[in-house]
C-alpha cells in the first residue's frame, strides 16, 4: 500500500500548525525510515510506503498530542487535511457541487492519495450518504477516522449543517467493508 507525498506534506503542516513547539520532538520520535521521509523535501506526486509515510507518523501524533485517542487525533488531522485540500486546488468543487456530487468526487480524490484502494459512495437519502471502502491494505482505526473526518469537513465546507458520521462496519474489525455513514441537516 502506498500514499502520495501530499499526505506527508499535510501531516507535517498539521504538526507545525497545531504543535509548533513540539515539531522537532515529534520528528525525532519517528521510526528511522519515517524520520528520513519527513526530513527531506517531499515530491508531492511521488508514492511512498504507507507504513513509514503515513501510519507511523499519524500514530506518533496520536500518542504524543492526543493521549492515544485515535478518534480525537485522527479527526483533528482529517479535518485539517480537508481544509488544506479543499481550500486549495480542489476549492472549485465547493462552488459548484451538491453534497452528493462533492462526496462522489471526494471518493475519487481519496483514491488519488492511496494506492491501491476501492471506495464507493452511495446515496442513502437526500441528506445522507454512505462511503464504503472495499479495498485498503493496512487500513487501521486512525485512518478510518481520518477519512471520516476529512469527508465530514468537506461536507461542512459545502455548507452542510450539523454533519455527523459514524463508522458502521470496519475492515479493521474484520468486516468485509468499512462503511461510514454521513448525515446532515
Amino acid at each position: 500500500m502506498q500514499v502520495k507525498g501530499t499526505g506527508i506534506k499535510t501531516t507535517k503542516e498539521f504538526v507545525k500548525f497545531h504543535f509548533a513547539d513540539e515539531y522537532t520532538n515529534w520528528i525525532n520520535s519517528l521510526p528511522i525510515k519515517s524520520k528520513k521521509l519527513y526530513l527531506v523535501n517531499t515530491q508531492f506526486a511521488s508514492w511512498f510506503p504507507i507504513q513509514e509515510a503515513y501510519i507511523d507518523p499519524l500514530d506518533k501524533i496520536i500518542e504524543l498530542f492526543y493521549n492515544g485517542n485515535h478518534k480525537e487525533g485522527a479527526n483533528a488531522i482529517g479535518r485539517f487535511s480537508a481544509d488544506y485540500a479543499l481550500k486549495g486546488i480542489y476549492k472549485v468543487f465547493l462552488l459548484i457541487a451538491s453534497p452528493q456530487f462533492l462526496m462522489k468526487r471526494a471518493s475519487k480524490i481519496i483514491t488519488t492519495y492511496y494506492e491501491p484502494c476501492e471506495i464507493l459512495i452511495s446515496e442513502n437519502g437526500n441528506k445522507s450518504i454512505v462511503l464504503s471502502i472495499f479495498k485498503f491494505d493496512q487500513i487501521n482505526e486512525a485512518l478510518e477516522y481520518r477519512i471520516g473526518a476529512w469527508c465530514q469537513r468537506a461536507l461542512e465546507l459545502a455548507h452542510c449543517k450539523n454533519v455527523n458520521y459514524k463508522i458502521q462496519k470496519s475492515l479493521t474489525k474484520k468486516d468485509s467493508v468499512t462503511e461510514i455513514n454521513f448525515n446532515w441537516e
